[in-house]
């Protein structure tokens, strides 16, 4: 606790919290006016509507989960936290089905103004949940609501924990292991960016396992459209004057470090960052603090494990190709093919039919 917070008595605290609380909707309106507008295209802001009719269901998706509320679900245990938030296994009463259920402060979210980032997320999620642009390898958004404290995404539920976990389980991935998530990643990025969405987040911890062992893409918290609104194009001015970057430290492209513009790119330097970390079990970017990681990112300063397999120079040559300091150098981008390129690459000639990859046999199920 710092020292600040120390010096507030609890009524004192009680009231100030609860008097952020209630200037929460209005702030989070003006903070994003198009983005508050109802998921069924009604128009009605979060301001204006009821707790108990503030729930919007995603176009064309779950109607039956329309008009929700915390009271009609069951929170049972926790599988996730972030800085604002954090994610339960919810259980629907009526019909005991089972979601993730991000829980986002909004308290959080004005300290630590995160009010683009949020309506960013909902609206990107948004769109790539209807039933016509959904793909099973992304994460699914079936409703949103409120209550006076916090905000609700109800998601589809990836029941076998994240990349990460399986990786500490494993210590390393077999080269078979690697190409399958490899390639459902792959996957999952050509489709988000065919509606010009970037993840910016890419990473072993939002890559979820399913029940059948495949990859599910994660928190949009740090995804954005290419096309820059004018307060996207404020904020980018902002985290230029503040030196601060969106994304995780290990996984960040170069270009984000040097202030220059991004595109679906910066998402396959982290898919090379993944490769590379699923393979040796380490990251391909480590020092003892962020300034001196970033140093090794711009100067692209990396080296291979002597145990890296011998048999797995394709491998190495993806990876290589894929973390290069230009953007337009990078397999992936259009000047090298876009995503046909990248699945092109001899890597994934164990890859017999890329459409089918959903109907497949994990070889991550053990």
């Amino acid at each position: 606790m710092c020292d600040s917070e120390a010096a507030v008595v609890p009524e004192e605290r009680d009231a100030a919290e609860k008097n952020a609380s209630d200037k929460i909707k209005p702030s989070l309106i003006e903070a994003s006016a198009a983005a508050t507008a109802d998921l069924d295209g009604s128009g009605a802001n979060l301001s204006e509507v009821d707790v108990e009719e503030n729930a919007q269901d995603v176009k064309e998706n779950a109607p039956e989960l329309s008009s929700k509320s915390p009271k009609d679900f069951f929170l049972l245990e926790e599988i996730g936290e972030g800085s604002y938030s954090t994610v339960h296994i919810g259980c629907e009463r009526k019909t005991s089905r089972k979601f993730a259920i991000k829980i986002c402060s909004k308290l959080q979210i004005i300290r630590e103004k995160k009010t683009t980032q949020i309506f960013r997320e909902k609206e990107c999620l948004t769109l790539l949940s209807t039933n016509e642009n959904f793909h099973p390898f992304i994460v699914r958004l079936y409703c949103t609501f409120q209550d006076k404290e916090s905000l609700y995404f109800v998601m589809s539920l990836a029941s076998r924990k994240d990349l990460l976990q399986v990786l500490k389980k494993k210590k390393k991935f077999s080269i078979e292991e690697a190409r399958f998530a490899a390639a459902e990643i792959a996957v999952a990025l050509d489709h988000i960016h065919k509606f010009y969405i970037v993840h910016r987040d890419v990473k072993p911890e939002n890559i979820l396992l399913s029940d059948t062992g495949h990859m599910v893409l994660s928190d949009f918290g740090c995804a954005k459209f290419l096309e820059q609104t004018e307060e996207e194009k404020k904020e980018l001015e902002t985290r230029v004057r503040k030196s601060s970057f969106v994304g995780t430290a290990h996984y960040v492209c170069p270009e984000v470090l040097l202030n220059k513009p991004i595109d679906e790119t910066c998402d396959y330097w982290a898919l090379g960052c993944t490769i590379f970390q699923l393979l040796t079990g380490e990251r391909p970017f480590n020092d003892v603090s962020e300034y001196f990681i970033f140093k090794r990112i711009t100067s692209l300063r990396y080296s291979f494990p002597d145990d890296f397999p011998p048999s797995a120079d394709d491998a190495k040559d993806l990876i290589q190709q894929c973390l290069q300091i230009e953007s337009a150098d990078r397999l992936g981008s259009k000047e090298k093919g876009g995503a046909e390129a990248l699945k092109a690459h001899p890597f994934f000639n164990g890859i017999e039919d890329w459409e089918k990859l959903p109907e497949s046999t994990s070889p991550l199920l053990g």
